[in-house]
């Protein structure tokens, strides 16, 4: 076996390429004896601060102490970086198959490793590759990041394009675009650009670039899109604002939902609060909202139940239409089965089976069956095919009419 060669107390060393292992101990300033790069095959060992005045190689790189190891240059090590308690600061590239730092990883150009963990913060000036990426603190990627899994116990940023399987983050994330499978994050996330995220679990606020792809939203606070956007599901406990028109298959808020544009789901939508469309609603399943429904367009769904009020130009629902006790209806409306609660009040509805509750004053009636109860007042026309029924102190301003069959809904709008 190769001695280890050992140095003490050295304020200017040079070393060139060396077989085996260096032990150094209190040496200040290490320069190559020729080239730029020193060279050692076996372990270096350091003990105290230490700056090595152009790049190194080594077969891995050990330090106890609390110091900072500082490379003017590159960093290549073929095995492990252990170095528990310190830092270490790479001016240039770094590259190595595990790296163990107990307070920071700084590297000024790009990162390669297996696995890079320190204890308080990671920082890559370039770009990073690695299986995983873990910090205490902070992780800071200024390009790109090609990473199985990054994680911060405080904030992760890649300012560059990143590819992940995980990005976790304990309070704020933040990225440009790309590609995550699974988003988690404690406080904040946000990308500015086109992200593709299969799940996004955020606990607090949320935000992603126009043109993004996130199949699973589940945020506890709010969620806005910065233009358009396509998604699976959606499952927000306050806000959703997305600027542009969206796609996706179900929505889940509890407070407000604004979408710039049109809005098309094929599932439903359940909100608590309202709902803002600045265009138009597909929905394949269920509108089912406790406050008010805004659509500068047409409505176009299977049911809706809405609590408060509701404002479009055609309102469409294929399997049934309900409006809650003291609700208003602002739009021509067109169900099979429409119930309008106590009173209520509605433009015109059209359906096979109408019934209109007491006290409820509504537009023009156009169905096979009518049943309505006291006290309420009709507006409009009403004509029926099979019966209508009207319970005492019913208000029509014009005498209901049988007809063999009704008049095209579209021809009435």
């Amino acid at each position: 076996m190769a001695e280890v060669k050992k140095y003490r107390n050295e304020q200017r060393l040079e070393l060139g390429t060396i077989e085996g292992d260096v032990e150094l101990k209190d040496c200040y300033r290490i320069y190559p004896q020729q080239g730029d790069e020193i060279v050692i095959s076996g372990t270096l060992t350091i003990s105290g601060e230490t700056t090595f005045e152009g790049s190194l190689r080594c077969g891995k790189l050990v330090s106890k102490s609390r110091d900072t190891i500082t490379v003017i240059g590159n960093l290549h090590v073929q095995r492990i970086v252990d170095v528990p308690r310190g830092s270490v600061s790479v001016e240039f590239d770094m590259t190595a198959t595990e790296i163990q730092v107990g307070a920071s990883l700084r590297v000024g150009r790009n990162l390669e490793c297996t696995s890079g963990k320190a204890g308080a913060s990671i920082k890559v000036v370039g770009n990073a590759k690695a299986s995983r990426l873990t910090a205490g603190g902070s992780v800071k990627i200024e390009g790109t990041a090609d990473v199985e899994r990054i994680n911060g116990g405080g904030s992760v940023v890649v300012n560059g394009v990143i590819q992940a399987e995980e990005f976790d983050a304990g309070g704020s994330g933040k990225c440009s675009a790309g590609t995550i499978e699974k988003v988690s994050v404690g406080g904040s996330f946000k990308a500015t650009e086109a992200i593709t995220i299969s799940e996004l679990d955020v606990g607090g606020t949320a935000k992603v670039g126009a043109g993004s792809k996130v199949e699973r939203v589940d945020v506890g606070g709010s969620f806005k899109a910065l233009g358009q956007l396509e998604f699976g599901e959606i499952d927000v406990g306050g806000t959703v604002k997305i600027e542009g028109p969206a796609k996706g298959k179900t929505i889940d808020v509890g407070g407000t939902v604004k979408v710039d544009g049109d809005l098309e789901l094929e599932g439903g939508i359940e909100v608590g609060g309202t709902v803002r469309v600045d265009g138009g609603l597909k929905c394949g399943d269920k509108i089912k909202v406790g406050g008010t429904v805004r659509v500068e367009d047409r409505i176009e769904t299977y049911r809706i139940i809405v609590g408060g009020e509701i404002d479009a130009k055609y309102i469409k629902a294929t399997g049934g239409f309900r409006l809650g006790r003291r609700g208003e209806v602002r739009g021509f409306v067109e169900s099979p089965e429409i119930l309008i609660r106590e009173r209520a009040r509605t433009d015109s509805l059209y359906g096979d089976d109408i019934r209109i509750e007491e006290r409820a004053r509504v537009g023009g009636l156009y169905g096979k069956k009518i049943y309505i109860e006291r006290d309420a007042v009709v507006e409009g026309e009403v004509l029926y095919t099979d019966s209508i029924d009207s319970e005492d102190g019913v208000v029509f301003r014009s005498e209901p009419k049988r007809v063999d069959s009704l008049p095209d809904p579209d021809s009435l709008n």
